[in-house]
């Protein structure tokens, strides 16, 4: 194979489909030369992805952390206070804490807030016409959403999200300079977790950051870590998923029409959404011990890559896997992961996701695209930077 699945500049025009399908036909677990590192065994098969992600004993996030490129010694130590970068049972300690700041319950009280300011947000864009559907609402639902979870002050909001996009997205096109700008940028964002936390000691309100600060087994640097990955997942995967959500629907108008006509149908929809674009394209595992997997030896030390796109298009598990079937049923994806690190946030990405999709088909008319919709560059959580539509 020739296409290289560490490159930022491979996913820019889309998923390589086509290459991950040759992958999982004839080299499931293949060895990928890397720019600048000891290159990586990039996995694409379903049951070997959920194989990786289901044995940290023997696949870490500790061992070299989650992120394909190998970062710095120092920066390592502190993506290592986060629960991403953690092995149980530390990150099963851990994960219980905010396990119960985000219950059910608590995401039962959220959905009429939720529901309220989809509506507002949607409405606010009738009167022009048309908006930036990335920027517009995408990025702007779950901006709002996760920031009143976690208490951060609206003026604030903004600039911490360009944060995120230079952690998330790979503008600079040299490898050591795009991670010294991922260091510089989450070092911001840990300084500010740590300023808010300050706040919260001082004067607790009813928020997830105002909880955290008041747990006493947490020290500073493992709440930074925690305010960085929640305000980090908290907005965009979201954003990606109602993105490219709603960027195929303008491609399928006979599922945009169904949808209307019948929205609860669009949980449903969404699941296969999730299937068919995931969000994250892939994340890094490391070998704490020789181990064969797929028929292939891995070495003690190796870096394990999977990859979401592959795994949910894999025709083992997904009959005609390249459509896209809105009432697909069973939807096994795997876009919100596996396992002991199954993403936190994915009942509130969901319940975004059916608010969002629920106003715009039944507020906006006539929807059409407006401009070209241009992606992010990289190779980690997928996001598109415009989407402008017109509508009625």
């Amino acid at each position: 194979m020739t296409i290289d699945l560490a490159s930022p500049d491979t996913y820019t025009s889309g998923i390589p489909h086509a290459a991950f399908r040759a992958l999982r036909d004839s080299n499931p677990v293949s060895w990928c030369a890397e720019v600048g590192g000891p290159g990586f065994w990039a996995v694409t098969r379903y049951h070997d992805v959920v194989q990786v992600l289901r044995t940290p004993a023997v696949f870490s996030s500790w061992k070299g952390g989650v992120l394909l490129q190998d970062p710095p010694p120092e920066f390592l130590d502190k993506l290592r206070e986060s629960l991403m970068n953690r092995d149980p049972p530390d990150h099963t300690q851990l994960r219980r804490l905010v396990n119960r700041t985000l219950s059910p319950r608590r995401l039962e009280q959220l959905d009429s807030r939720v529901a309220r300011h989809a509506a507002e947000l949607v409405a606010s864009v009738r009167p022009g016409g048309a908006c930036d559907f990335a920027t517009d609402i995408a990025e702007a639902m779950p901006l709002f959403v996760i920031c009143e979870i976690l208490g951060v002050p609206a003026a604030d909001r903004r600039a911490l999200y360009a944060l995120t996009d230079r952690m998330f997205s790979t503008e600079p096109r040299d490898p050591a300079e795009a991670m010294r700008d991922k260091v510089a940028a989450a070092g911001e964002m840990r300084a500010y977790g740590l300023q808010l936390v300050h706040a919260k000691r001082a004067a607790p309100e009813d928020d997830l950051m105002s909880e955290l600060a008041a747990e006493p087994s947490l020290t500073d640097g493992e709440l930074q870590a925690f305010f960085m990955l929640l305000f980090n997942a908290g907005t965009d995967t979201t954003r990606s998923l109602l993105s490219y959500g709603l960027d195929l629907l303008l491609d399928k108008r006979d599922v945009l029409d169904h949808l209307r006509a019948d929205a609860a149908r669009i949980p449903l929809a969404i699941e296969e959404m999730l299937r068919y674009q995931p969000p994250v394209i892939q994340i890094r595992r490391t070998a704490t011990q020789a181990i064969e997997l797929a028929g292939t030896q891995i070495a003690e030390g190796d870096k394990v890559v999977v990859f979401f796109p592959s795994a949910n298009r894999d025709e083992r598990v997904f009959p005609d896997p390249d459509h896209f079937d809105p009432e697909r049923t069973p939807n096994d994806h795997i876009a919100f992961g596996f396992g002991a690190h199954f993403c936190l946030g994915a009942p509130l990405a969901r319940l975004e996701a059916r608010h969002v999709f629920r106003e715009v088909l039944t507020q906006l008319e006539g929807i059409e695209r407006a401009g070209e919709m241009i992606p992010a560059r990289t190779n980690f959580v997928r996001s598109i930077r415009r989407l402008p539509i017109k509508f009625s």
